[in-house]
């Protein structure tokens, strides 16, 4: 279970051009769900997201992991925190191209030092489970638009993260590959994965597979609805 208690975000604190992005946010995201932030552009869903990923701190107030507060570890704390509990997919996916499928697929593994051979085989089995055992080889830009959405969600599951983050994950997706999308979410809820989204998409707030939809509006929450 991941608690927000009384978060706030300030960019420019102390400035005359202070921003207030985010709270004061009291929120419980449940472990084994599918929970879904929206909202408008500048609502504050991305920046909301980050804490709980532990990408950014909060200025004001805790993030609790399942009892323990990890707002306030240090750096390299949060960092070994961040990689062996989240597994990110980002808008654009990031994905690194001049390389393979599964050499994108396997890099989140390189900082733990674990045996090469381990790691790949972990990647082609993800990449299998996603319908994407055949494409290991080839490159990352010869990829339809749906399979590098899949790499991605292979390679931010890699570490065997239990919490999935996706931030807009289908912004640049077609209805088709929408729903191949929430496909792929439906088999990582069935594995026992948290999965936490941002969307701007009636498709995705509107699945039956969601468990909770977190309205956001000018930095607070507007209203939760299961």
């Amino acid at each position: 279970m991941i608690e927000l208690q009384s978060v706030t975000k300030l960019y420019n604190e102390g400035r005359p051009n202070e921003v207030r992005a985010l709270g004061p946010v009291d929120l419980t995201i449940e472990r084994d769900a599918v929970t879904v932030f929206k909202g408008p552009s500048g609502s504050g869903k991305t920046t909301l997201l980050s804490i709980v990923g532990c990408m950014a701190r909060p200025t004001e107030g805790r993030v609790i992991l399942d009892g323990k507060m990890v707002s306030g570890l240090p750096e390299s704390f949060l960092t070994e925190q961040r990689r062996s509990t989240f597994g990110f997919v980002f808008q654009r996916f990031n994905l690194i191209r001049g390389l393979s499928v599964i050499e994108n697929v396997m890099l989140p593994s390189a900082p733990l030092g674990e045996p090469f051979a381990a790691v790949q085989a972990r990647a082609a089995d993800r990449l299998a489970r996603l319908g994407l055992g055949d494409k290991a080889r080839t490159p990352v830009e010869y990829l339809s638009g749906g399979e590098t959405q899949r790499v991605a969600i292979a390679r931010a599951l890699i570490n065997d993260a239990p919490v999935l983050i996706a931030d807009e994950p289908t912004a640049n997706l077609d209805t088709v590959l929408t729903h191949r999308f929430l496909d792929s979410v439906a088999e990582l809820r069935a594995e026992g994965r948290t999965v936490i989204i941002t969307s701007h998409d009636p498709r995705i707030w509107d699945a039956d597979l969601v468990n909770a939809v977190v309205e956001m509006q000018d930095g607070q929450i507007a209203g939760v609805f299961a």
